[in-house]
């Protein structure tokens, strides 16, 4: 078998290395600087986490060399000293290390986390990918991309095809407590009422499974949590009519697609998450009930931290007190937005 070894390859003329170590959305709003490095003619290699950050963007075309690392594989206490030797292997080094996280939502530990919640609001209450632009003095436009393969392409709209008319991707969870919406039973139900060609399809990972529980009888109710991987649900994405959701990777890769999009706000606001993405209809808790600190800025169950840590819930459903005070209706009458209020007959 022929090795092939990096340093018998010949060097680009410029190069430009992104470290952007975490998950699905944290590798989304990084894929909005390639284009414009790759205009630039630099030769782009990312340094980023295994895992499904990797898989949500390994197929971007704007990449040229993709290092992949294990959680730790560097141990937090030599990071700083990779860093240093790395760098110097390149023309351009940006690091994105909590560049989000730890700075512009406020981790357990560090200071901003003790900060009054008036102040996280004045200060923290930046967009992710502006924020993301400036520090890597790339200039806009906003172009964060998933890129699904052909098949790909063809099996989602292979799927499509053989459920609806008109589908509904909803994503059930993201990676804390905190992301995840309680109503999500009353809402499809009028649903499957008032549409009867809507079909509805549920994705998330395996512990997603229990929210299904209770449509295993609907046929237009497709539960493919735990089935489906993230590239699938994102490829899906694509074709999907609406795409519902918390703030969760899946909800980032579809922000710019054409495709509506319903995200029920928690830690972040309009300004941090939606603001640049595409017919997007954001819904927050309503005004006077629910959570005191809304919007917290605060970034719940990181390192070890329980997800619940200075985070109200909803004594009744668990659910955080942001997400239980998204009513409903809220949520019905997004989808009505978008359907239009007149009944569609199959």
């Amino acid at each position: 078998m022929r090795r092939e070894f990096s340093w018998r390859l010949p060097k680009p003329s410029k190069t430009c290395a992104i470290v952007r170590y975490g998950a699905i959305g944290d590798a989304i709003q990084t894929s909005s600087l390639f284009p414009w490095l790759k205009e630039q003619d630099y030769h782009l290699t990312l340094y980023c986490q295994s895992g499904q950050g990797y898989e949500s963007i390994k197929h971007d075309p704007h990449v040229d060399r993709f290092i992949i690392q294990d959680r730790d594989a560097v141990p937090p206490m030599f990071l700083f000293e990779f860093w240093e030797e790395t760098r110097k292997k390149y023309d351009k080094w940006v690091n994105l290390s909590e560049s989000v996280e730890c700075t512009l939502l406020a981790a357990p530990g560090r200071a901003a986390w003790e900060w009054p919640n008036h102040l996280r609001q004045k200060y923290l209450n930046k967009n992710y990918l502006e924020w993301t632009h400036e520090l890597a003095e790339v200039p806009p436009p906003y172009q964060p991309r998933f890129y699904s393969t052909p098949e790909e392409k063809a099996w989602a709209r292979d799927k499509a095809r053989s459920y609806g008319a008109i589908n509904i991707l909803w994503s059930l969870s993201g990676s804390s407590g905190h992301k995840v919406w309680p109503h999500l039973d009353a809402v499809i139900a009028g649903v499957m009422l008032q549409y009867p060609n809507v079909h509805i399809v549920l994705v998330g990972d395996e512990f997603c499974t229990v929210l299904e529980a209770g449509w295993e009888k609907e046929k237009r109710v497709h539960r493919q949590s735990g089935k489906w991987s993230i590239r699938q649900s994102m490829s899906f994405a694509e074709v999907a009519d609406i795409i519902i959701g918390t703030e969760t990777g899946l909800l980032n890769a579809a922000g710019s697609m054409d495709a509506y999009k319903i995200v029920t706000l928690s830690h972040s606001s309009q300004e941090n998450l939606t603001k640049h993405w595409k017919n997007t209809i954001p819904l927050e808790q309503q005004e006077g009930v629910g959570c005191r600190k809304y919007h917290c800025h605060q970034l719940h169950g990181s390192e070890g931290h329980s997800p619940w840590m200075d985070c109200p819930q909803d004594k009744e459903t668990g659910t955080a007190l942001c997400q239980y005070h998204i009513h409903p209706q809220q949520m019905f009458s997004a989808i009505e937005t978008i359907l239009g209020e007149q009944r569609m007959v199959a």
